[in-house]
This record gives C-alpha cells, sequence and structure tokens, in this order.
C-alpha cells in the first residue's frame, strides 16, 4: 500500500519563511584471504591487525574504475571529503608492523563516540553530499554521539543537577571539594583575565538575545566554549537546558574539545553540541510516525538521489548526464532550502536548467514518500513540521531547551532558521556568532541578511564586535579591510591586528597558468629551504577545482610533496563502494539504486538490456526491482522477453541476497556475516581479474579489510546494551561519508584547495592563485551585482587565511579549450588599498628576473 504523498505546498505550508531581507580501540582483525578466515573461525580476541594504509594519491587514481567525484571540478560545492582513509602504494607497506591499527584510526570513530566516562551530548556530522542510503532505527530524543554510533541511551537531564549524591559526595569528603572548588574558581578568573574585554562581556552575556559579530581570527571559538563554562559553572544552567548549534562536524568536535576542558564531565551530561541536520535526524527519530512515514525510515543521501533523478530522467525519454544531474539535484535542495517563492520563480524561469529541475520536483518528493524515504534537506524541513504542527512535540523541545547557541550564522538559511525559531518557542535566549563579510555559502542557500537583520528580528539584543585579529600581520588585516570596504550591504567594521608584519602583500601576474603555477613552486621551494617552513604550512588557494592541474604538474616536475584537499578518499573506492551497495541492499530490498549498482557485479550476464525489461516491469506493477526480480524467481514467465539463462542469474542472485539476509541476522557477530559475504560473492578473486598490478589488487582488497574491521569495531564499541542492527552500521557509514577529512597525523605536504575549502583554516603562507576576472570575480557572478559582493567575501576569506605571508597572483593568458585567450586582472586588486600591495605586472616580473639574471652574470665574470 502506497503511502499519501505530500505536495509541495504541503511541504513549505507550515513554515512562514523569513522574506529576503537586504576512547576504546576496537579488536584487531585479521585479513589474508576472506575465505581462508572463514574457514578458520577465529576468536575475535585473538586476531591481528591490518596494515594501515597510505595516502590515496600515492596509488594510480585510474585503478579504482571511475569515482562518484571525478566530474566535481566543474561545480562550486566543495568536494568530497578526504577522510582518514587511502590505499596501499607499495608492497612494503603491505607488511604488518606493531604500530598498524586493523581499524579506522580513533580519532574517527571517536568524533562521534564517547567512552561510558564522556558523558557529553553530542549530535555529529553535517550532511553534504555522498553517500549511501540508511535505514534509520526508530529511538527516543534527539541522538547524542553515542546514540547514533552505539545506540546508547541519553544520560537524563535529572543527573545534570546537583542532587542528593552531590551532597552526600561533599559530606564525605568536604575538604577535597572545597579545594576543587577553588581551584575551579581561581582556574576561571584565571581565564577571565586572559580574554580581550569584548570577549569577556561575549561569554558574560547569558540572558536574552545576543548577536556576536566575531571576525576572521577574533578567537570565536574560545568564546563559544567558555561561554557554555560560564553559564553551566557560575550561572548554574543544567547543561542539559543548552543546544550549540554549529555547520560543520569539525566545528562541533572542536567545539566539544573546548568544553571538556573547560568543565567537569559530570557537569556536562545532556548538553546537545550538534549540527542542524544531527538535531533535526534525533526529532525524526522519535516522531516521524506523526508525518506518515513508518520506522524504521530511508535516509538517502547523494549517491541515492542520483539514481533517483537518474531514473526520472530516464522516464522522460531523457540522456541522463551527470552535470545534468548534479544540476537538477541542486536546484531541488535549493527550492528545499530556500522555500515556496523559489520553486514559484524556477517555474516561470527562462532557463532550461530551472524549468527541469521545477517539473520534477514534485515527482522527487512523491518517490521519497512512496519509498518511506528523505533527503538531508528533510531533516531540517520534516522537523519544523512537527514543531509546527503538533503540540505535544513542540512542548517536550520547548521544556528541555531553553539557551540556544549558533555558530557561523551567516552561513543559516531560512529553512533552518524557521526550524531554529520553531525549536526556541517563547525563548529568546538565543546568541548568535558569524560574520556577514565570510558569508560565502548563498549556492547552498545562505542568506547573509538574516545576521544583518537579527536586530529586527530580536528587538533590544545585546550587539558585541570581536575586531581584534590574532591570527594575521597588521597588513595582512589591512588589506583585507580596504577590500571588503566595497561590500555596500554589509554590518561597518575595521578589524585590527597587533601582529606586526615586514613584507606587504604581494600580487604577481606571469605569462600563463603554466607559468604561474611554475612561478609559485619555484617560491614555495625557496620558503621551504629559507624560512625553514613545512609544506603543511603552505596553502595554495583557487576558486574552483580545475585550477589545481598546472600546480600539481609543477610539483610532480619538482618532486615536491603536495596534497590536494578533498580528493579521492576511501568511500570514493569503487570496490568500498560496491561493498556498501550490497550491504545496503541485504538491509533494505526496496533501495533501487544499490540493486542496479551490484547486480551484474561479479559479471553475471545481466546486461542492460534485461535490466531495462526489468525496470519497466517493475515501473508497470509500481514496484521495487528486487520484488520484480523475486517473482522472475517464483515464475521465470513473469518477463516474458527475459531469457531463460538470464532467469537463472537472476534466481542465483536473489538466492546470494535472500541468504545473505538469514546470516545477517542469525550471526553472532555482523562482520562474521559480511566477511562471508565477501567470500561468497567471490570479490578478492574478481579484484585479482581485474587488476595487472598485484599491489593494486591487493590494496583494493585490503579496502573491503578495512570496512569490516570498521563493523566490528562498531560493534565492540556498542554501549547501548543491544545487539547493534545493519541498519545502525548503515547509519554509521553515512555520517562517515558525509563528515569532513580528519588529519590528526603529521602531514608535510604543501596543501592545494579550494577557497571554500579553506574556511575556518588558516597558514603561515598563502598562495591565492588565478585573481582574473572571470575566475574571481567568477564569469557568473560579473553580470549580477549581489552575487560580485559573494567573490568579494569569498576573496576575502582566502586574504584572511594567511598568517605571516600572503601573495596574490594571476595569468595575463589563460587557456580555454584549448584557445589561449588574454586575460584581465580581477577587479579585486584594485580595490586592495596599495600602500599594503605590491604589484608586479607580467611585464615587470620578467624584467626583473632579466636584471637579476645579468646581474649573477657580472658577478660571474668578476667572480
Amino acid at each position: 500500500m502506497k503511502e499519501d504523498t505530500n505536495h509541495s505546498s504541503d511541504l513549505f505550508s507550515h513554515m512562514e519563511i523569513p522574506e529576503k531581507k537586504q576512547d576504546n580501540s576496537a579488536q584487531d582483525l585479521p585479513f589474508l584471504s576472506f575465505s581462508e578466515a572463514i574457514a578458520a573461525e577465529p576468536e575475535p580476541q585473538n586476531m591481528e591487525g591490518t596494515p594501515s594504509i597510505s595516502s590515496p594519491e600515492e596509488v594510480e587514481e585510474g585503478s579504482y574504475s571511475s569515482s562518484f567525484y571525478e566530474d566535481d571540478d566543474l561545480t562550486e560545492e566543495v568536494s568530497a571529503p578526504d577522510l582518514s582513509f587511502s590505499t596501499i602504494s607499495s608492497a612494503s607497506d603491505l607488511e604488518p608492523s606493531p604500530d598498524m591499527e586493523g581499524t579506522p584510526s580513533q580519532e574517527i570513530i571517536s568524533e562521534e563516540s564517547f567512552t561510558e566516562e564522556e558523558e557529553v551530548f553530542s549530535v555529529p556530522a553535517n550532511f553534504v553530499d555522498s553517500g549511501s542510503a540508511e535505514q534509520v532505527q526508530e529511538s527516543a530524543g534527539v541522538p547524542s554521539i553515542s546514540e547514533e554510533l552505539d545506540s546508547s541511551a541519553e544520560v537524563s537531564e535529572e543527573n545534570t543537577h546537583s542532587g542528593s549524591t552531590e551532597n552526600s559526595s561533599k559530606e564525605k569528603t568536604p575538604s577535597k571539594k572545597r579545594k576543587e572548588d577553588t581551584s575551579s574558581k581561581e582556574s576561571r578568573a584565571a581565564i577571565f583575565q586572559s580574554l580581550s574585554p569584548e570577549q569577556a562581556r561575549a561569554v558574560q552575556t547569558v540572558q536574552g538575545p545576543l548577536l556576536i559579530f566575531a571576525g576572521a581570527g577574533s578567537g570565536k571559538t574560545r568564546v563559544i566554549s567558555n561561554r557554555i563554562a560560564h553559564m553551566i559553572q557560575d550561572h548554574h544552567i543544567p547543561a542539559g537546558k543548552i543546544v550549540a548549534l554549529s555547520f560543520t562536524n569539525k566545528s562541533a568536535k572542536e567545539m566539544g574539545e573546548r568544553v571538556r576542558k573547560l568543565i567537569p564531565r559530570n557537569l556536562l551530561k545532556g548538553i546537545a553540541l550538534s549540527t542542524f541536520h544531527s538535531l533535526g535526524l534525533g526529532i525524526l527519530k522519535k516522531h516521524i510516525e506523526k508525518l506518515g512515514y513508518k520506522q524504521p525510515f530511508l535516509l538517502l543521501n547523494q549517491a541515492d538521489q542520483e539514481g533517483l533523478v537518474t531514473g526520472m530522467l530516464v522516464a522522460q525519454k531523457l540522456e541522463p548526464k551527470r552535470p545534468q544531474i548534479m544540476e537538477v539535484l541542486s536546484k531541488i535542495s535549493r527550492i528545499k532550502n530556500s522555500g515556496e517563492d523559489y520553486l514559484a520563480d524556477m517555474r516561470t524561469s527562462m532557463n532550461e536548467g530551472d524549468l527541469l529541475a521545477a517539473s520534477l520536483f514534485q515527482q522527487y518528493q512523491d518517490t521519497l514518500k512512496e519509498q518511506n524515504s528523505i533527503d538531508f534537506d528533510d531533516l531540517i524541513l520534516l522537523p519544523s513540521k512537527l514543531l509546527n504542527q503538533f503540540e505535544e512535540v513542540r512542548d517536550e523541545y520547548h521544556k528541555k531547551y531553553q539557551y540556544f547557541m549558533v555558530d557561523e550564522f551567516q552561513d543559516t538559511n531560512p529553512i533552518q532558521y524557521v526550524f531554529l525559531r520553531a525549536l526556541m518557542g517563547e525563548s529568546d535566549n538565543l546568541c548568535v556568532v558569524g560574520d556577514d563579510d565570510q558569508s560565502i555559502y548563498a549556492f547552498r542557500g545562505s542568506d547573509v541578511s538574516l545576521i544583518l537583520g537579527f536586530e529586527n528580528d530580536f528587538k533590544g539584543a545585546n550587539v558585541i564586535r570581536l575586531l581584534e585579529n590574532y591570527r594575521s600581520t597588521d597588513i595582512i588585516v589591512s588589506a583585507a579591510n580596504s577590500l571588503i570596504r566595497h561590500n555596500l550591504s554589509r554590518r561597518s567594521k575595521e578589524l585590527f591586528s597587533k601582529v606586526p608584519g615586514a613584507l606587504k602583500v604581494k600580487y604577481v601576474e606571469r605569462a600563463d597558468e603554466k607559468d604561474e603555477a611554475e612561478w609559485v613552486a619555484d617560491k614555495i621551494r625557496e620558503e621551504i629551504i629559507k624560512e625553514a617552513r613545512k609544506g603543511s604550512q603552505i596553502a595554495i588557494l583557487f576558486r574552483t577545482n580545475f585550477q589545481s592541474r598546472p600546480f600539481e604538474e609543477a610539483f610532480r616536475a619538482r618532486e615536491m610533496p603536495y596534497k590536494v584537499v578533498g580528493g579521492y578518499n576511501f568511500f570514493d573506492r569503487k570496490e568500498v563502494r560496491d561493498l556498501i551497495s550490497y550491504i545496503r541492499l541485504i538491509a533494505n530490498q526496496k533501495d533501487d539504486a544499490s540493486l542496479l549498482r551490484i547486480i551484474n557485479y561479479p559479471k553475471r550476464g545481466i546486461g542492460a538490456g534485461s535490466i531495462s525489461l526489468v525496470h519497466e516491469k517493475a515501473a508497470q506493477n509500481k514496484e521495487s526491482l528486487y520484488e520484480t526480480l523475486f517473482r522472475v524467481c517464483e515464475s521465470p514467465d513473469f518477463i516474458p522477453d527475459l531469457n531463460r539463462k538470464i532467469s537463472s542469474e537472476v534466481y542465483n542472485f536473489v538466492n546470494l541476497i535472500e541468504k545473505a539476509k538469514k546470516k545477517f541476522s542469525s550471526a553472532p557477530r555482523l562482520f562474521f556475516a559480511l566477511r562471508e559475504l565477501i567470500a561468497d560473492l567471490g570479490l578478492e578473486k574478481e579484484i585479482i581479474l581485474e587488476e595487472k598490478e598485484e599491489k593494486v589488487a591487493k590494496a583494493r582488497i585490503y579496502n573491503m579489510s578495512e570496512l569490516v574491521n570498521m563493523l566490528a569495531f562498531f560493534e565492540e564499541n556498542n554501549d547501548s546494551g543491544e545487539k547493534p542492527t545493519l541498519f545502525d552500521f548503515i547509519n554509521r557509514l553515512a555520517m562517515l561519508m558525509e563528515d569532513e577529512p580528519n588529519d590528526e597525523k603529521e602531514d608535510n605536504r604543501i596543501q592545494l584547495l579550494t577557497i571554500h575549502q579553506s574556511k575556518g583554516l588558516e597558514f603561515e603562507s598563502v598562495y591565492v592563485v588565478g585573481l582574473e576576472e572571470g575566475i574571481l570575480p567568477s564569469g557568473r557572478a560579473t553580470v549580477e551585482d549581489q552575487s560580485v559582493d559573494e567573490e568579494r567575501r569569498l576573496m576575502y576569506v582566502a586574504m584572511t587565511r594567511a598568517k605571516r605571508h600572503l601573495c596574490l597572483t594571476g595569468a595575463a593568458n589563460r587557456r580555454k579549450f584549448g584557445e589561449q585567450l588574454a586575460s584581465e586582472p580581477s577587479r579585486f586588486l584594485k580595490e586592495i588599498d596599495p600602500e599594503t600591495l605590491d604589484w608586479l605586472s607580467n611585464e615587470e616580473t620578467r624584467k626583473q628576473e632579466t636584471d637579476d639574471f645579468l646581474q649573477e652574470l657580472e658577478k660571474l665574470k668578476i667572480g
């Protein structure tokens, strides 16, 4: 029976969208051969570790078939995160050593999980793109870190209060308690003394609405963590009443780490350090049935959404090309994050892409509901609907949470803002921290007018400006100030720095992009030698991913180690994605996207023609592809045009999945069943046949081993008291696949990344490259004044990443589609105060190099 579908008007009907204003390590596991491992049936406690995995750049990317991200350098989106997984690249990497772990690094797993002693209620991960479908288990309350990973229950709010137990403790050890209290007060007093007057005022303002304009490098994370500590320890506000929201797991993790250093753990029980999406997921886990969904529900992410849109395009007799699919998904997401008015505008647009996305939007929504599925945008929309439409849900969360903080508020979109206001109810205890000058995510729907209009929404709000930049030199800060001053729709403010700097910002124009890259590579080599800088302290920032190519070539030619941030990661690997698709299909037979990926892998002779016949029959019967395949097994003539050999292969495939379902449900440990599945599929043998090089084949096999290890680690660290399910693990995988890179180990490679990816980072030396009209600002922005403001903010963010040295570069000529065309320097260069900028044109740099060469020649003659 199909669920009733929501119409687009229903999706937004509950909302009044604001108008646009101006530490446990897992047991180590063996991995010789999956079939050998099954035969041996080892006990978990006796297992040895598998080798850790080296960097993805060291293995030839072509060996891994197509990557989900390989076309992403044509988009503005931040590319997929590079988690601390990669592949083995040499025979030596394959030898086990005592230092190597058989599971993913502790840092990655523990981002979202605590030991029993760690009671902070924290919800992980912002959801952006990449992925798999997850079947979400029903649970109570908003998900804590341990809930989402280990299904452990949230600590009750009563435990956050100082009650009889604490009083009893005082009676037993009064002198020790007094000593601890005195020490704690002295420590807090020292902290306040170390804050600037404005930082201290921000920390001490607890009641009522508070807007903190936190400029680049002004120490906002320190302010947020100290404010939480002040609220709990000095104002005795129970931690369970506090919600601190961030946009990325990285910033949420950093906030949590700082808070734990300031506050005893027993006082942190129940605190919600979360992202918007994770908080929404927790509400849906408890209440989604009120909206007509069933438990458990499916959470789709990027790969699944692509499969869904592909099917919709095929049904309309359109060729599903990836750029078109990505555009449709981007526009559907923008509709969801902007509201009904944006959809109406798209329906009247002259742009073909807008019209296509608008025409598919309702079908997309209906299909999600029919499949009992949601996407990541629904993690904000649907909780808002629950809070607005159901009084009991409202009352629950209004009583639970009374103090709210939002970091990076300039990145908030209208739908998130509606969610926040619905969650707050009548409370006005909202502290937002942000900087309108660093709002760079309009393409995702963020609305800078929300931070600029905060005082209109919250009359009498306190406004505090954190203007001292502790990161960059005074010259760099002055240069950045002079640029951003040209944005008119901003809150007027001037950052300052007390860090002295002798070096001016430099702009260097070179002949073309190759010459630009070679010049930058040579200068970086000089820096590393003369300034004794590590490569990881130097960054090259560019507007879009395609700009990295000439720099990569230049570094390779000079044998200089570098890292392209956001490149291939563990979850991009074909063998990993294939295995995850099998896991998803076993957990949920309605997952058509996963079925299509693996129905003919390993090869079974089920080609595109046969799959098309199954597609048509499934569409006629309005059922999933797997249900149709199951019917073929029951009656080989169910699809008359399907030949008997293919029907036989379909039977084998369905039989394999059904057997695997039983093994996963009955196995004492899930990872035993996964290891057996790999052996039953013959994936190890298939990879050996595919790869010519033994070391590459071994690397791919070890990647599958690592997934088995992850499942074992997940089971080992489950503190809920209940046996974790395959659905729980799929949800865990999704969190990791959506998460950001976590590079805890020292990395001395030169960093290449987009400006969007650099947000929140800092480097001793920064090169901002490709400063030409049509690149920064982008070609699209040059005809839209508002977009030029956003591009200027992007340039401002890039400049303020630099601590000591900032160099801007461009090319006088650049190839486009093979033809070399003259480039015009970016308009932003002329907006920078000339007192802070040394400008060297292509002709001047060539003349200077010639003069330097002649001087060296003269020295040789004299010598």
